[in-house]
């Protein structure tokens, strides 16, 4: 059987949703900003009554939460939103926000948005973990970012004067990393909150170029449907009073009344024996004689902060002796944000030919080889590899580096071909790195470790919709199709539809497991038997062919080389990142490990320009999403687990079932350990 032939549609059509042409909304929006939360009596923040007491009077005066996506919505033509509107956003995503915030939005019913930074991603005791996000968001919020590490204003001028190298660098950690870790980890990424409100063009072409809709600031004001998308106002509220001005639709001179109103619903929630609101730990500690004794203890049981961050290079700045005078911090003058425009990109070109050529097999028990290119080929010297390498996928567990969002791999899938990327089989690869044949210039080989039954499930339907070849590294106790595994027949079923098999070993030992044999031992002559040429024999026993190995964790030594080079392995692939040319080793294969966590190893990968600005890469990629979404938009939906195995549909079934509850945040198989590709030896 031949391979499935690609079915994008063609190029110049428009994805996604048409925008209707209309006269623009009369309504308005307020957007209500909520900063920290106190999560016991007399912490700073707003208070669970108090809070419960704002939700209460949205409720009793017919005001309408709207979520953010019906907001874009209605700032891009699409729709109308009701006249009193309003858009709840968190901008803390820390501890507090779950535990107070959380279940009161969750009792009214009300949509909103929370704005994660970087501490998510970090195990950070203090923020809201990406699991509790998750649960969040399976509940009706819209995560949206607050940068990576929240800098300050002289923080982006700091980086501006150190030249566009410098703030672009600053940019892409800032605003680009943190869209894609969200999106990687919920799907999408569409509204930022700017760290103190500070704002300028740099920022807000680089919004745009990462996929942001909107992006909101600190000025006061309802948001009109003509108002620029990425300078929007905001109410924050941090004491009745502006919870009143946000609320008050009418005249100004209606605001008192409203105050009222709002004061008379929060002494309804409001226990007696609490103030009505607290602004302040100043104002906190008359109202409650132990905060200032509390607020010390508290201070005290804090874990130490991290060390501080350079905002330009990113890593830990050394701390200046004690006795050091302090410097000062430098006057910025206030950016001129009315003058701040929504950024026009232009539309990146996009490929008119399938990234996969036409392959098939010369006999019956060989790997696939391309017939014919898409794109022109090279003298061999020209020509460029990259050499993906990939673990796991699912749409609905949380994310790590071993596994990825199922919709960011179509994503990814789709912007190789979208830059005129050529997709290889292995055989292509081996023939023309060791010398017998010629390629396009710029290549890419997908490859897949371990046997993760999502590759099945998940991985393996998107390949097989954009027609590209791959290849399994399976290691050989793990194809029983237990747990988390594939059984031998799905690996049949994908060597027959463009899958080639090569080896991970027997039982995916570990650096720390090598290391305890001696190289010149007869344990480690035994243990490299059994993990190396048997592995290889067990895979061509059960699938006619394997010629390829890949080390775990890359660790390899000469032992292993010259084992694998006397049983015909033909090429071995590491984890080290790089372009292969013609003068690699080939049993010692260059590979981009792309990680679910941090998209920049993709970008690098696919970026053949070799420039350090990947700013069109970083466009194009986010562009490449919705058309991804038009092509295959099963990709993008949750992938339920059955509870029989036997039962797991296969690729070419209909659509997927409607998501469920999330699994606890925990490994369900202890076979494969997690490995630490920054401590390779050299």
């Amino acid at each position: 059987m031949g391979p499935l032939g690609a079915q994008q549609s063609a190029p110049d059509s428009p994805a996604g949703e048409t925008v209707v042409e209309s006269e623009a909304s009369a309504a308005s929006v307020a957007v209500l900003g909520y900063g920290s939360f106190a999560a016991a009596e007399g912490e700073r923040g707003i208070t669970a009554a108090t809070f419960a007491a704002q939700m209460n009077y949205l409720k009793e005066q017919g005001l309408s939460p709207i979520s953010l996506q019906q907001f874009i919505d209605w700032k891009q033509g699409r729709t109308n939103v009701p006249e009193r509107s309003v858009l709840i956003t968190l901008d803390e995503a820390d501890a507090a926000t779950y535990t107070v915030a959380y279940p009161i939005l969750q009792q009214f019913g009300f949509p909103y948005v929370v704005f994660a930074d970087g501490r998510s991603f970090q195990s950070s005791a203090a923020a809201l973990s990406a699991e509790r996000l998750q649960e969040m968001q399976l509940a009706g919020a819209a995560v949206g970012s607050h940068s990576t590490s929240r800098p300050l204003a002289h923080d982006w001028k700091f980086a501006e004067q150190s030249g566009p190298d410098a703030a672009q660098k600053m940019a892409e950690r800032e605003l680009g990393l943190q869209a894609q870790r969200i999106t990687a980890s919920f799907g999408s990424c569409e509204a930022f909150s700017y760290p103190r409100g500070y704002a300028d063009a740099h920022i807000v072409e680089n919004l745009a170029v990462y996929g942001y809709k909107v992006a909101f600031g600190l000025r006061e004001g309802k948001v009109q449907q003509q108002h620029p998308s990425f300078m929007l106002n905001r109410y924050m509220v941090s004491d009745m009073q502006a919870f009143a001005r946000a609320v008050n639709f009418g005249p100004e001179e209606d605001a008192v009344k409203v105050l009222q109103q709002v004061r008379e619903a929060a002494s309804r929630e409001l226990p007696v024996s609490l103030p009505v609101e607290v602004k302040s730990p100043e104002k906190a500690a008359a109202a409650f004689p132990a905060f200032v004794e509390n607020l010390a203890v508290n201070a005290a049981e804090q874990p130490p902060l991290p060390p501080a961050v350079d905002p330009v290079t990113g890593q830990p700045q050394e701390q200046p002796p004690a006795d050091a005078a302090p410097i000062p911090a430098p006057v910025v003058e206030a950016p001129a944000l009315p003058e701040l425009k929504d950024p026009v990109l232009t539309p990146r070109p996009v490929s008119t030919k399938p990234a996969a050529g036409t392959w098939v097999r010369r006999n019956p028990g060989e790997d696939w080889v391309s017939r014919e290119f898409p794109q022109p080929v090279v003298p061999r010297e020209q020509t460029r590899v990259a050499v993906l390498g990939y673990h796991n996928f699912s749409n609905t567990r949380p994310v790590s580096d071993m596994l990825m969002r199922t919709s960011e791999f179509c994503q990814q899938m789709q912007y190789i071909q979208d830059a005129g990327l050529t997709v290889i089989t292995m055989q292509d690869f081996l023939e023309w790195l060791l010398g017998d044949r010629c390629l396009p210039e710029r290549c890419v080989l997908i490859t897949i470790d371990d046997g993760w039954r999502s590759v099945y499930t998940d991985a393996y339907p998107v390949l097989r919709a954009y027609g590209y070849p791959f290849t399994l590294f399976l290691y050989t106790t793990y194809l029983s199709g237990r747990g988390q595994s594939m059984t031998p027949e799905m690996i049949r079923e994908m060597t027959e539809q463009g899958a080639t098999i090569g080896s991970h070993s027997t039982t995916h030992l570990y650096p720390s497991q090598w290391k305890r044999f001696a190289e010149d031992s007869p344990e480690y002559a035994t243990q490299l038997k059994q993990e190396l040429p048997d592995s290889v024999d067990a895979l061509k026993t059960l699938f006619g062919n394997c010629s390829t190995y890949c080390y775990p964790g890359g660790y390899h030594t000469e032992p292993m080389r010259q084992a694998l080079s006397a049983h015909g392995v033909r090429a071995a692939f590491t984890v080290l990142e790089k372009k292969v040319t013609t003068l690699e080793d080939p049993l010692q294969v260059h590979r981009y490990m792309v990680f679910g966590t941090d998209p920049r190893i993709f970008r690098r990968a696919v970026n053949f320009d070799d420039v350090p600005g990947i700013k069109p890469t970083a466009q194009g990629i986010t562009e490449a999403r919705e058309r991804a979404k038009a092509f295959f938009p099963r990709a993008f939906e949750s992938v339920v687990k059955p509870a029989d195995p036997a039962a797991e549909p296969k690729p070419s079934s209909g659509p997927l079932p409607a998501p469920a509850t999330p699994p606890a945040p925990k490994a369900e198989l202890q076979e494969i350990p997690e490995p630490n590709y920054t401590s390779l030896p050299a």
